[in-house]
């Protein structure tokens, strides 16, 4: 009987001395790790704990957005790192020169601040096994001391971080002129794609993304004004999904892309894109939605953007309910999504509609049967009643369709139209006559204004917008609550950037603007009358309020 038990004894002593090692190999090799506070708003300095690693791992920190590596900070046991208000610290990177130059046609010179801007803190932490593996990453965002600071107001936050040298060195980073004969930041492609951590709250100071990316530098002149527009990638090798899990802009909506949208050549008042776009919405064709936002580049103060959405097939089948691999999507020209048997099926419509003889009842059916035409006139009225030029109707357009007739609304197989970038030309002479140059450069929409459906059609949508959607009274409401909500915020981003900026040049760039929508409705009927004839305008029906 001893015996018997002495076996089980043994037996079990087996198992927990089994369970031991188990528990003392899990504890060496566990590699997560995380912070003792969340990342957020602080009124006052605290102490930061890193928690977690295993026994034999080692975890090893930065403060300056660089990757951590083993040759950086090694964070011992029960050590601590101080977190206060970091905007005293000297400017890492803010001061740097090579960031571009304000070459656009006049443009307000760019200076690098000669004073220590705005910072939050940003702690990068990474643990690595016996080999030098690396287990797990972390990264935390801390503004601490931001209470008061009104220049903050109504704003969403946002938090790039990335290793500095993706930014900012002379041959790989993105954000520099560099060495080449190309400066860096006009580079495009997957090849100038940089890996980062994102992280976004709204304007009540609540999280709301925390998540890997892949960054790029977006636009085109304005790539190289000192504050570039940046888009943002979801994919699976930096966070395991291709969605940003945030509803940001629409209510079960999660986009693929994000863009820090600096404002184009709009670059100090920041209004132009958000205020049309907005008024706008109910028209028949795509519209962006604005979300006023202030940047945090490796945790110095990056000036105001808005965080938008990207036209792609992600937000053409969100919005429109059709599918994503049967998008076809046209910008500026080039093919965006699609193959290119469907950029053939484009310009084979793009010359019908150009060259065939739109007066012709059966030409213009069968060109309705291409394009969606109120989606047509509604863009290219809208386009011409605010005075957009220099880069449209040229470049700087978009449509997109359904390669196959999918039997719903959006799913026909017509082309429809796209609204972006209208910072640039326009909304500056009430009297210019829009209409008249778009005949002279759009070969598409010169063709169908032969056919006199399509005029009566046009006046009477170019007219109602005037009316109703880009009337005198919704611009200058807009103006007037844009000039609450965002002049305190865009004076501290014109002092990081463009210190020459005054106050009374932010508050005239609005007047005009809203002097502009003032009289540009008498200013289209004119053109209207001139154009079109008084008298043919009265025998269909179309006048003047």
């Amino acid at each position: 009987m001893k015996g018997r038990f002495r076996k089980v004894y043994d037996i079990a002593g087996i198992f927990f001395l089994l369970l031991v090692l188990t528990v003392i190999v899990w504890l060496s090799s566990d590699g997560h790790i995380s912070f003792s506070q969340d990342s957020g708003y602080y009124e006052n300095a605290f102490v930061l704990k890193i928690e977690g690693k295993g026994v034999r791992n080692k975890v090893y920190y930065t403060l300056d957005g660089s990757e951590p590596t083993q040759e950086d900070y090694l964070y011992e046991k029960d050590a601590s790192i101080l977190i206060g208000d970091a905007t005293n610290l000297e400017n890492r990177y803010a001061d740097r020169t090579d960031v571009g130059v304000a070459d656009l046609v006049n443009a307000t010179p760019y200076e690098a601040p000669n004073y220590n801007i705005d910072k939050c803190n940003v702690v990068r932490a990474s643990v690595f096994d016996e080999e030098g593996n690396c287990l797990d990453s972390i990264t935390g965002i801390y503004f601490v001391g931001f209470q008061g600071k009104s220049s903050y107001d109504g704003l969403y936050m946002a938090s790039i971080v990335t290793d500095p040298d993706n930014l900012f060195d002379s041959e790989t980073g993105i954000y520099v002129e560099g060495v080449g004969e190309i400066s860096n930041y006009k580079e495009r492609g997957a090849d100038w794609e940089r890996p980062a951590s994102l992280t976004i709250f709204d304007s009540e100071q609540r999280p709301v993304l925390a998540q890997g990316c892949g960054v790029r530098i977006k636009g085109g002149t304005s790539r190289r004004l000192a504050q570039k527009s940046i888009r943002c990638y979801a994919r699976d090798e930096y966070c395991g999904d291709n969605k940003f899990q945030a509803e940001l802009f629409h209510k079960g909506q999660l986009p693929h892309r994000i863009v820090f949208y600096a404002g184009g050549n709009d670059y100090f008042c920041k209004v132009k894109d958000p205020m049309i776009h907005e008024l706008t919405d109910s028209l028949d064709f795509a519209t962006m939605r604005f979300l006023p936002c202030a940047l945090f580049l490796n945790g110095e103060y990056w000036g105001v953007y808005y965080l938008s959405e990207e036209y792609d097939d992600d937000y053409i089948s969100d919005h429109y309910d059709v599918k994503k691999d049967d998008v076809v999507l046209i910008k500026a020209g080039f093919l965006k999504e699609g193959d290119d048997s469907d950029y053939d099926d484009y310009l084979a419509m793009q010359q019908f509609v150009a060259q065939e003889d739109m007066s012709i009842p059966g030409n213009y059916e069968a060109a309705c049967q291409m394009i969606d035409i109120d989606s047509f006139i509604d863009y290219f009225a809208t386009q011409i009643y605010i005075q957009r030029h220099v880069d449209w109707p040229s470049s700087n357009f978009a449509l997109w369709k359904t390669r196959e007739d999918e039997g719903s609304e959006f799913g026909d197989g017509r082309w429809r139209w796209m609204l972006y970038d209208v910072n640039s030309g326009g909304m500056g002479t009430s009297e210019y006559d829009s209409l008249l140059e778009v005949l002279y450069d759009d070969e598409m929409f010169s063709s169908l204004y032969q056919n006199e459906e399509f005029r009566r059609k046009f006046a009477e949508r170019i007219l109602y917008i005037g009316e109703e959607v880009l009337s005198s009274e919704n611009c200058g409401q807009f103006l007037e609550n844009y000039g609450e909500t965002m002049k305190i915020a865009l004076a501290e981003n014109n002092r990081r950037f463009y210190p020459a900026v005054q106050e009374a040049d932010f508050d005239g760039f609005l007047e005009g603007v809203g002097t502009f929508f003032e009289n540009r409705y008498d200013g289209v009927w004119n053109f209207l009358t001139e154009n079109m004839g008084e008298e043919w305008l009265r025998q269909n029906g179309i006048k003047k309020k």
